[in-house]
């Protein structure tokens, strides 16, 4: 852990600076809210708090917190392929508690959590897992962490479908990482070690939160995934 939270911390220190810039999603149409269309950091932070805000409101209101959960992850996230009993596990397992974070499904319930409580949970999806990885290959770590990856759509992060880009070429696979001296993370504990990784990250970044640092990893997931594999062909 600890040469990868170093590796991290000296990248978010260039990167944080640059999020106005780097983060330029487009937000898509979300009903009732005023911002829909723009892209950039701060439309989509103000999303994020308006989201927030609604899932507040609907405290006492499980039909209502479903509907805003289906909004989350399928108009806002782009997950289109969740049955509504599994949404609705998510936000009951939120509710009662310490919910559980298998690999399987986090890049939909890491949504709804991180809107629900960005000060405990942030987004862990394709993107992301792939630049964790990428970022510390870049740095030159000896012993570094593999993150599991998940299944995506990106040819240059990861294309699950074509078996392209990052995430599918040998060097960067989590078996030849290990083989390289990385630490093994169970599948299971994948989200967990994120969230701990950011945390400990977070103590020298305390003008900023654990969202920001989702969103530059998220933003410059294909950056780094070249960057990583220019590297390699010139090996």
């Amino acid at each position: 852990m600890e040469e990868c939270t170093d590796a991290l911390i000296a990248y978010f220190e260039v990167e944080l600076p640059k999020l106005d810039i780097s983060y330029q999603w487009t937000i898509p149409n979300i009903k009732g809210f005023a911002h829909s269309g723009e892209k950039g950091y701060e439309p989509n932070v103000k999303l994020k708090k308006y989201f927030n805000q609604q899932w507040k409101k609907a405290a006492t209101d499980e039909g209502e917190q479903l509907r805003l959960a289906k909004v989350i992850v399928a108009d806002w996230g782009g997950v289109k392929g969740n049955k509504t009993d599994t949404l609705k596990r998510y936000v009951e397992e939120l509710n009662n508690g310490i919910p559980a974070t298998p690999l399987k499904g986090v890049a939909s319930y890491s949504k709804i959590f991180s809107i629900v409580d960005p000060n405990e949970y942030a987004i862990y999806d394709a993107r992301v897992a792939a630049c964790l990885n990428a970022v510390q290959w870049n740095a030159g770590v000896k012993r570094g962490l593999a993150f599991n990856y998940i299944s995506g759509r990106n040819k240059v992060t990861g294309d699950a479908t074509q078996k392209r880009g990052f995430a599918h070429q040998t060097p960067f696979k989590v078996k030849s990482l290990v083989a390289n001296d990385w630490q093994r993370i169970k599948r299971d504990d994948t989200y967990q070690v994120y969230l701990d990784l950011l945390k400990r990250c977070l103590v020298h970044f305390t003008e900023y939160d654990m969202r920001d640092l989702e969103m530059i990893l998220f933003a410059n997931a294909e950056k780094e995934c070249e960057k990583a594999l220019s590297i390699h062909q010139l090996r």
